[in-house]
């Protein structure tokens, strides 16, 4: 009795064994009516029973690509069509991006030695050759969902494209070129803005290999990293961060800016101005590096230092309008404190001490006077208020009226 037992569960397991895989031939035969092929399959994908997973994700692959086929084939009609078929672009797309996630499936299992040791691919090639003709039409998916603002399945689909550019399966049939590089730009943008930073992250990091894709990748990245900071310890690691990029792309701007913009914050003039002095050891001729090295020495109330920082900046670029109205408002800064330090509690000057801040303010005067000719409407410097510091502690009472009247029309 136990034999037949043992038997009768023998013959069970096989019949389940035999059902689940049975279940790919049933799934196929339904293709033609994608929605329920899936349907039917979806149990054998998983199933500990399923003896022959490749033909099983192979199945699904080839099912899921119908999706594609069918809207396909009803485009193409809809161009003889006075009334036209309508067309599922969204099962179209999302049919190509599961049948390539079906297809990387298979040949996992596809790729396997068999009891022999050998390795004998069913599925790979045929698998390939259809998905490779197709896979473009995951971009066409990532830009309808970024164009409804859909960021997230945007990222979802262009990463698509790029993540499968490294499957095994499309070895010699897909390029890494130009397009591959911007699409992987346009996942990492479409990722930063649906707030997934670290996909944003490894997409841009794709997209810094092609010299057009660069500048916009390295901008991503360092929002990105920006992005995941919660905590005092998040913005050491990203300031850890921007340091060791920074380290391999020296001559990236954005870099810099998000390192100026951190040391920027309030308690950090001191950490701003040693990291500046370090680093134009290394680049003498950036002059944002010294401009920003000025700009902690002007916030420390280090005003000669300050003005010899913008003067450098001044010989690299002399039109630098913004660093040079920095350099007079440093000197009025000077002019001023060394008014109320040798004023003393008298709250006068003695007539040596009366010309050396007249001599400041003088020389305050020459840089602010230049500004205002380039920039007399203010576009880019709002120079009015300290050029009247200049005239007022001149005691030059026409030109502080007229600055007066300036100001007074605003």
């Amino acid at each position: 009795m136990k034999e037949i037992m043992m038997m009768a569960v023998a013959l069970a397991t096989a019949a389940t064994a035999f059902g689940q895989d049975d279940l790919v031939k049933q799934a196929l035969k339904q293709k033609s009516n994608p929605a329920e092929a899936v349907k039917i399959l979806t149990p054998a994908l998983t199933s500990a029973e399923t003896k022959d997973k490749a033909a099983a994700w192979g199945a699904m692959s080839e099912i899921q690509y119908q999706f594609y086929s069918i809207a396909y084939d009803a485009m193409v009609q809809n161009q003889f069509k006075t009334e036209k078929t309508p067309i599922d672009t969204v099962g179209m797309y999302n049919g190509v991006a599961e049948s390539i996630k079906a297809a990387i499936k298979c040949d996992e299992f596809d790729m396997q030695p068999n009891e022999k040791g050998k390795i004998k691919p069913r599925y790979r090639s045929k698998n390939a050759t259809r998905l490779a003709a197709v896979r473009n039409t995951l971009i066409d998916g990532g830009s309808h969902f970024y164009n409804v603002k859909d960021y997230a399945k945007a990222a979802q689909f262009w990463g698509a494209f790029v993540e499968s550019g490294d499957a095994a399966m499309f070895e010699g049939k897909v390029q890494k070129d130009t397009l591959y590089y911007q699409i992987a730009d346009y996942a990492a943008l479409a990722a930063y803005l649906s707030k997934d930073y670290q996909k944003a992250i490894s997409y841009a990091t794709i997209a810094l290999n092609d010299a057009k894709q660069k500048a916009e990748a390295m901008n991503i990245i360092v929002s990105s990293l920006k992005g995941t900071c919660k905590t005092k310890e998040d913005s050491v690691a990203y300031f850890n961060k921007l340091k060791e990029i920074r380290e391999k792309n020296i001559d990236d701007q954005s870099v810099l800016f998000a390192i100026n913009e951190y040391l920027s914050q309030p308690g950090r003039n001191a950490e701003k101005e040693a990291w500046c002095a370090e680093e134009v050891k290394k680049q003498p001729n950036d002059k944002f590096l010294w401009a920003f090295l000025g700009e902690s020495q002007m916030n420390q109330q280090k005003y000669d230092e300050a003005v010899a920082s913008f003067k450098k900046t001044m010989e690299i670029d002399p039109n630098f309008i913004e660093v040079e109205y920095n350099i007079g408002a440093s000197l009025v800064l000077k002019a001023t404190t060394m008014k109320d330090q040798l004023s003393g509690t008298t709250g006068r000057l003695a007539p040596a001490d009366a010309e050396k801040v007249k001599a400041v303010y003088t020389e305050a005067q020459k840089y602010l006077e230049h500004v205002r000719s380039v920039d007399p409407d203010r576009k880019k410097v709002n120079w009015a208020y300290t050029l009247y510091q200049v005239y007022y502690g001149l005691g030059d009472a026409t030109k502080t009226a007229e600055i007066e009247k300036l100001m007074g029309g605003e």
